[in-house]
């Protein structure tokens, strides 16, 4: 089975918030904020988004004292779809790497 990961760079637009799950394992959600020039049709084009982040396990806790608003970082994982209780949906980047730029 291949990897597929999704890259994306942006500015961390609040404060990173942690919790601890009952079985112990640390998760943090941020979301980021991404703007850039892409080309498309070979014509400049302006891409933009909010993209919430969900960091778990090892990585949350190796952040939880770095990770600030403000930061630009690039992160790099895999979407998913998440639906809250009152059936509002949304994707979400799960991270598997983050580096700050």
């Amino acid at each position: 089975m291949t990897e597929n990961f999704l890259r994306l760079s942006g500015v961390v637009t609040e404060k990173p918030t942690f919790k601890v799950s009952p079985s112990g394992v640390e998760h943090c959600n941020f979301t980021i904020e991404h703007r850039s020039v892409q080309k498309e049709v070979e014509l400049p084009r302006n891409a933009f988004c909010y993209m919430p982040i969900a960091i778990s396990g090892t990585l949350a806790t190796q952040l939880k004292n770095t990770l600030s608003k403000g930061m630009q970082l690039r992160v790099s994982g895999f979407i998913t779809y998440q639906q809250s209780a009152n059936n509002i949906g949304k994707l979400v980047l799960h991270a598997q790497y983050i580096e700050h730029i």
